[in-house]
């Protein structure tokens, strides 16, 4: 390959890895509530750790692909890339190795890939970053390091880490744990003896009790989430109930729920701890009643 076709080459590589890494954040962006489950499920941090964890990540990845658009801090931008491809490959090892075949999320909603194809794609990835690298060291002109490109790639950095998070607020900075509207003595009715609940004894020690339709996004996000939770703080399982209108006698779902849903009630011997919809679940508040 002549020198001019190298040259080229090395431009298209630095181009198409820069849109894989900006395509790949914004898709997770779009998707955030996905990607958050995702993360979370694995157990590593605790959900309120998860939202941040999840923006920084995108931030990084985008902040990746728009200096590798820009050409700037060539050598470093190169390696942080490498550094992220070969991170994400061994998680996906990991993630496999689990027997975890669901997407993982690295393209949001736009492509659903399970590790095992995310490995391959990563794979190609390396080899086409490893390629630039070769490449651009020869034909690619390095980028000044003076103040002026100093403070742009500062300025750059925070632009980008402000614009996810205010395109995405994490939830735990705008919810905490509220009262929902909801007929709370239609559903003190319904566990008490006699009631429609009675048989799960609702009133007796800490319980949860999340009303959910089928179909409904947020409620099957909801569940997801709550099985996290539960998982993740090793709490009993038979104490969170999940009731559809199904479940219940005809109209007592919307008379107790007003159409709310997820409706999610906290209880500790009948007595109302606290009540969440999808955003202001508490894993804290959750672990620390139930665990008792």
């Amino acid at each position: 390959m002549d020198a001019n076709k190298s040259k080229v080459v090395a431009v298209v590589l630095r181009v198409l890895l820069a849109a894989v890494f900006m395509v790949s954040a914004v898709a997770k962006l779009m998707a955030i509530d996905d990607f958050e489950l995702y993360v979370f499920s694995y157990g590593f941090f605790s959900l309120n750790a998860t939202y941040i964890l999840v923006r920084l990540c995108i931030a990084v990845e985008l902040l990746t692909g728009l200096l590798l658009a820009l050409g700037w801090w060539r050598r470093w931008v190169n390696l942080l890339a490498l550094a992220m491809l070969l991170f994400f490959s061994l998680f996906l090892c990991y993630a496999a190795l689990a027997g975890r075949n669901e997407s993982c999320q690295c393209f949001g909603r736009l492509a659903e890939m399970n590790p095992g194809q995310s490995l391959l794609k990563n794979a190609v990835l390396i080899v086409l970053t490893l390629l630039y690298m070769k490449l651009s060291g020869r034909f690619e002109s390095k980028a000044g390091k003076n103040a002026t490109r100093v403070v742009l790639t500062a300025v750059l950095g925070v632009a980008v880490m402000v614009g996810v998070f205010c395109v995405s607020v994490p939830d735990n900075w705008m919810f905490r744990s509220s009262e929902s509207r909801y007929d709370q003595e239609l559903f003190e009715a319904a566990i008490a003896p006699d009631g429609a609940l009675e048989a799960d004894s609702l009133s007796r020690g800490p319980q949860l009790v999340a009303f959910v339709t089928p179909g409904c996004p947020f409620c099957r996000m909801s569940r997801e989430k709550l099985e996290s939770i539960a998982k993740r703080n090793h709490l009993d399982t038979t104490r969170f109930h999940y009731y559809e209108p199904a479940d219940l006698p005809e109209g007592l779902f919307l008379d107790i729920t007003y159409g709310q849903r997820p409706l999610i009630i906290l209880m500790d011997d009948g007595r109302l701890v606290a009540t969440y919809h999808y955003r202001n679940v508490n894993e804290r508040e959750i672990s620390r009643t139930l665990a008792r």
